[in-house]
Order: structure tokens, then C-alpha cells, then sequence
């Protein structure tokens, strides 16, 4: 994975500083660096572009963020080499749903993920799922979404009234399509659509919030997985020795104490 230099930098400065505290934490249970050599324990972390928590880099096909920090360090901390891909999401659950990917992060409820996965308890983070309506384009039913993503049941309750999707690879080009105007409606994610705005000076500027869902989302175990077993036990020890709401709030927190 390449990114500019000051990522670079910044990227490796919090996965350090998260090592560092986690390791105080938690060396006597879990690590095992005389295992990281061995070809047994690599996992693959699978996730989607996701900006600000995942961002797809401008100059390679690897992604960087918090969510992706944060997972291949905790990884890390268990016993794990980590290789990470970060393919559309329609190509990632079907590489989960074969055991090619072992472990991503998802919310719960996604149809493409149906008995294919099996989530770890605790909240990696929570979600904002918006309905965005474009007040500039007559109301014709048409929806901008990501292909495979049915927003735990907002795409279902929409098409039984009517509304027609426009699916696209990922969140990007699905809140381009709203921009340009060439639907009245976008089905995202709040924080993607707000990254995206807030980098592009030709945004629509009448536009209002028809529906919203507030969501966990969670590390999710690939049932296809090898290492399935393990994975899940050693992620929920870890986990449950920590009373904070979410993962990745638990992680950032440990890093502000830090500084």
C-alpha cells in the first residue's frame, strides 16, 4: 500500500502509538511474536472504501484510515500477519463468502452477508444510513446507491414503494451520480457523503435528509475462514476486557491519553 508521505507518516505514528499502549495492556494474554513468521498465521482484512475511515489511495490500489489502522493493529496485537485488500464491495463478499477474505468490517442485516460471517459482539463504531433528497430534481423515484448494500432495509422499503436504484462500485461514484443530478434521491452513509462534499466545490446545495438509520457496525468473521475459531475467541477475550461503547473509540481513546 503507498500513500503520500504525511499519511505515510501520520498512519504509522497511530498504528505505533497503538501498539505500544495495547501491548502494555494486553502482552500477557496475547503476544506471540514468535509466531508472526509463521505462514499459519496471516489473516486477510477485507474493506471497502469508506472515507474518512477507510480511503482508497490515490497512487495504488491499497486504502488507508483509522478502521484499517486500527484492524490490522488489533490483528497484529493476536498473533496475526495481516494482508489487506480493498476491493468493491460486490468482489468482497464473495471473496468472504469463499474464505478468501477472513475477516472484514460490516454492519449487521447486509443480505449479500447472510450466513456467511459471524460478528464479534462488541461495536466496532456506529453509523449514519441518510436518504438525501435533491430538492433541485422533480421527485421521481430514483435512488443512487453501492451495489450489494441494502442499508439494513432501506433499499427493500424503498422498492416496495416504488423507487427504482442506480447502483454503482462503491460510495464515490454513487454520490457523483447524485451530484451531477442524475437522481433525486442517494441512499449512503452520512460520514462518506460528508467527506465527499466537503473535498468538491460543485456540490448541490438544496438538498435535505428524507430518512436516516443510526447503526453499529462490527468486525465480521468470514463462517469460509480457516482460522474462523480462533479469530472469534482470541478478538472476544481481547474485547472483553475493555468496558468502552465501541472498538474504535476505545483505541482512540488510549491513543489521545497518550499524547
Amino acid at each position: 500500500m503507498r500513500s503520500s508521505p504525511h499519511v505515510q507518516r501520520g498512519e504509522l505514528l497511530l498504528r505505533f502509538l497503538v501498539i505500544a499502549i495495547l501491548t502494555l495492556l494486553y502482552t500477557p494474554l496475547y503476544a506471540q511474536p514468535s509466531k508472526l513468521t509463521d505462514e499459519n498465521t496471516k489473516v486477510v482484512l477485507g474493506v471497502v472504501e469508506f472515507p474518512p475511515l477507510v480511503v482508497k489511495s490515490t497512487d495504488s490500489l491499497g486504502c488507508y484510515g483509522d478502521a484499517v489502522t486500527i484492524s490490522r493493529t488489533i490483528l497484529e496485537l493476536v498473533g496475526y500477519q495481516v494482508e489487506v485488500e480493498c476491493p468493491p464491495p460486490a468482489r468482497l463478499f464473495e471473496r468472504i463468502r469463499t474464505g478468501q477474505v477472513d475477516i472484514t468490517v460490516n454492519v449487521k442485516g447486509t443480505k449479500a452477508l447472510e450466513n456467511t460471517v459471524t460478528f464479534i459482539d462488541k461495536p466496532f463504531t456506529y453509523l449514519s444510513i441518510v436518504l438525501m433528497t435533491n430538492l433541485h430534481v422533480d421527485n421521481n423515484k430514483t435512488v443512487a446507491a453501492i451495489r450489494g448494500y441494502d442499508y439494513v432495509g432501506m433499499r427493500q422499503v424503498l422498492e416496495s414503494e416504488g423507487y427504482t436504484f442506480f447502483d454503482m462500485a462503491n460510495s464515490s461514484d454513487a454520490i457523483q451520480l447524485f451530484q451531477f443530478g442524475r437522481t433525486s434521491h442517494l441512499a449512503t452513509y452520512e460520514a462518506p457523503y460528508r467527506y465527499h462534499i466537503k473535498r468538491n466545490s460543485n456540490n448541490i446545495d438544496d438538498v435535505t435528509v428524507s430518512m436516516r438509520k443510526d447503526i453499529p457496525t462490527f468486525l465480521a468473521i468470514s463462517n469460509a475462514s480457516e482460522k474462523k475459531e480462533e479469530l472469534a475467541n482470541k478478538l472476544s477475550k481481547l474485547f472483553a476486557l475493555s468496558y468502552s461503547q465501541t472498538v474504535i473509540e476505545q483505541m482512540q481513546t488510549k491513543n489521545s491519553e497518550s499524547q
